[in-house]
């Protein structure tokens, strides 16, 4: 209990201690990251130098598409399937896969897949190209992939920048539209709901990842710019502000959800902490309403001289991966439940979403009509 280093108590809560795998010492490589991981504890890890599907204590490479050479892994599901986009010297566009027991298949889209459900149905943003006419799409559109066939989310609203960066089991997809005030989004059953900002005078949001409860987990903030807090959306609640770690915290956000609404993501307190050793961030989770330092509930001996950094996911067993810094590294890491303890509740705030990091993400747009009417609907 000695090596939990929560603040003074408000009441005493059960949460899990964490064993920590480094998995980036099994790249070999001084930068990885992992970016998902399913209920099997199958990982997407990226490196510097290539990316891999890891499962079982091994890794395994993931190659480019025919005639590519390199390639970035963002989402896996419950069945091992993997998506990504493969790229190549000459040619800026992305060819988006799926990568299955082995196997890359290019799935035809110019763009960039986020996301993959247990259905195999793909999500994410492409500008136009391959089976969509470039100049077609003079913004981003975001797109879904299903049994060979790729329509648009926004196929009634091609004026505005549209990334979908996730799906679940539903099909309900999570993203973020606008050029300038961006906003998330939640498109169900062929409409598209506008989520809104937090209050007071937030400007922009963003929707990061979605649960089979149609719960969502993103960020909102002010300026664009390191300034924003994560949020988790319901039906019922809206918008609830997760607030930061700590006081002199900057900045959040939050990241991955799962189904029992537990939220992963990171806070930080440097408006440069995106590069070099991830100074001033630090990953968290939010759960049964409070926010904590994963770094305060490493078990004893366990942490492998990481500093955890940044969380992206987290499973229905409670298993979660990020990336974290290690004898000056950046490393990816899985952390595993061991044990459940009894902890004082911190009194710091709740988590928010760094916009930073999404304004990187939304480099994707998308791509297809969609044969179905979607239409927007606007949330105060």
């Amino acid at each position: 209990m000695t090596a939990i280093s929560l603040t003074a108590s408000k009441s005493a809560l059960a949460v899990s201690l964490y064993s920590v795998t480094d998995l980036g010492s099994l790249t070999g490589e001084a930068y990885s990251y992992a970016t998902d991981i399913n209920d099997s504890g199958e990982v997407a890890i990226n490196s510097l130098k290539g990316s891999f599907f890891y499962s079982n204590g091994s890794l395994k490479k993931i190659s480019p598409l025919p005639g590519d050479n390199q390639l970035a892994v963002t989402g896996i599901n419950n069945l091992g399937q993997v998506v990504g986009n493969s790229i190549g010297n000459t040619d800026s566009d992305n060819n988006a896969f799926i990568y299955s027991n082995g196997t890359t298949q290019n799935i035809g889209v110019k763009g960039i897949p986020y996301a993959i459900n247990d259905s195999g149905e793909v999500v994410g943003g492409t500008t136009g190209g391959g089976i969509f006419p470039k100049l077609a799409f003079p913004y981003g559109a975001a797109f879904k992939y299903s049994n060979g066939t790729t329509t648009i989310i926004n196929n009634n609203d091609l004026q505005e920048n549209y990334v979908a960066y996730s799906i679940n089991n539903l099909s309900q997809v999570a993203g973020i539209f606008g050029s300038t005030a961006s906003r998330a989004f939640l498109y169900n059953n062929g409409i598209i709901t506008n989520l809104g900002i937090l209050p007071p005078s937030d400007n922009y949001s963003s929707a990061q990842n979605i649960n089979d409860l149609g719960q969502v987990v993103g960020s909102s903030g002010l300026t664009g710019v390191n300034d924003s807090r994560a949020f988790l959306y319901s039906s019922s609640t809206g918008l609830e502000n997760l607030g930061r770690l700590h006081p002199t915290d900057l900045f959040s956000a939050a990241l991955g959800i799962n189904n029992l609404g537990q939220v992963v993501g990171y806070s930080g307190s440097d408006n440069n902490s995106f590069g070099g050793q991830d100074n001033g961030l630090r990953a968290f989770l939010y759960s049964d309403n409070t926010l904590y330092d994963l770094n305060d509930l490493i078990a004893p001996g366990s942490n492998a001289g990481f500093t955890l950094t940044a969380a992206s996911a987290i499973n229905i067993n409670g298993q979660i991966v990020g990336r974290g810094a290690v004898n000056g590294e950046l490393h990816a890491f899985l952390l595993t439940p061991i044990s459940s303890v009894s902890v004082a509740e911190p009194t710091s705030g709740v988590p928010i979403l760094s916009f930073g990091a999404v304004v990187i993400l939304f480099v994707a747009l998308k791509g297809k009509p969609d044969s179905s009417s979607a239409t927007i609907e606007q949330r105060s």
